[in-house]
């Protein structure tokens, strides 16, 4: 059917998230005959996204959660789109924090497999979405979050920090008075039956709001300014988030259900030391090469402004490194922190940094 008589798609309310890869224009310049291997590295990238989100939709759990992402690629920018479902409905936040994870998922993979690092945003926003046309303010909304994440990060917009902070399997009314009872209680009050009565039904809804919860602050990155972005490094810690019988009483239920995602979920879980060492091993490649100007003209205007786009991108995987020592100190893994030293290249008042080997006085990151 010809494109002009096409009626476009409603608009709808998404899950939306966007984000382009770091580094893209500066390659093109300062690598112009490595184009067709970046081309290649980035192809390869997509395609195993795009193969992800496509086989999480067509999976078992990803029927039973309604799991079908919608995807836009152009050029350096990657749009994902879940539609919203019944927010009332006790899927519909389970749903939400798949879709983070899946973006998490996605940005892991990038990062490690491709040394290619993500900044971008998440959202809720209306769009019509169909395979020609995309439009509406949740697109506008994505991109300017995108513009404000500065970093290598993929951070939550004012919409979806609101939704994803409150509670959703208890009321806040009822949580408030059980805090209340629970507060008196332990100041020795007398609790009515009553009372009793009320926190003992509400406990099941407060199990169900803790895993969640659990699950929620894995995926989180809190950061000392108020920044809640993406820890895309979260699946080291699934051990604090769900305990072992659990994870196998999980499982089982899983295998009776559907063969094949047993055997993907049973088989996806990486090695956590491994996993951080991998990462380390990409910042550092990182720091190195924009951390220092020895191979700059100190005298030439072209080497002052070089110079002064390496800091610039240099502070940016500086942050990458305080994020990854952070999760290092969360999961309590401190052989895989990077320690450095920063210091002043005084030919053109520019920051240097430098890698420690082992042994060298350990800093604590500060975020």
């Amino acid at each position: 059917m010809p494109l002009e008589n096409q009626m476009p798609e409603p608009i709808k309310e998404y899950y939306i998230a966007y984000f382009d890869l770091l580094g893209y224009k500066d390659f093109f310049r300062t690598y112009p005959e490595r184009v067709e291997e970046f081309l290649q590295d980035i192809h390869d990238a997509v395609s195993n996204a795009k193969e992800y989100t496509q086989g999480i939709g067509s999976s078992f759990v990803g029927k039973l959660g309604r799991l079908a992402i919608k995807t836009k690629i152009f050029s350096d920018n990657i749009l994902l789109c879940l539609e919203v479902g019944e927010k009332t409905a006790q899927i519909e936040y389970p749903r939400f924090l798949a879709f983070l994870a899946i973006v998490a998922d996605i940005q892991r993979n990038f990062i490690l497999n491709y040394g290619l690092f993500l900044r971008g945003g998440v959202t809720i926003g209306s769009l019509s979405f169909n395979d020609d046309f995309i439009f509406g303010q949740g697109l506008i909304d994505a991109v300017e979050l995108e513009e404000t994440a500065v970093y290598p990060r993929i951070i939550l917009g004012e919409a979806v920090k609101n939704y994803v902070l409150q509670p959703h399997f208890v009321d806040q009314g009822d949580l408030n008075r059980a805090c209340e009872i629970e507060r008196r209680a332990h100041s020795g009050e007398y609790i009515t039956d009553e009372d009793l009565t009320f926190c003992n039904s509400l406990m099941p809804a407060v199990e169900v709001e803790k895993f969640y919860l659990a699950w929620r602050n894995q995926l989180l990155f809190l950061e000392s300014e108020g920044c809640l972005s993406l820890n895309y490094l979260y699946t080291s810690g699934i051990n604090n988030t769900i305990n072992q019988a659990t994870i196998e009483r999980l499982l089982e239920i899983l295998k009776t259900l559907s063969l094949s995602d047993y055997q993907k979920v049973s088989n996806s879980s990486p090695d956590q030391i491994q996993q951080l060492e991998r990462h380390s091993l990409r910042i550092i490649e990182k720091i190195k090469k924009f951390g220092k100007y020895d191979d700059l003209d100190a005298v030439s205007e072209e080497g002052a402004k070089l110079a002064a786009i390496r800091e610039h991108i240099l502070k940016k995987y500086l942050w990458v490194m305080m994020f990854h020592n952070s999760i290092c100190i969360k999961y309590d893994v401190p052989s895989c922190l990077i320690k450095s030293g920063s210091t002043c290249d005084i030919r053109f008042m520019r920051m240097t940094t430098i890698i420690y080997e082992d042994g060298t006085p350990e800093v604590t990151p500060k975020l």
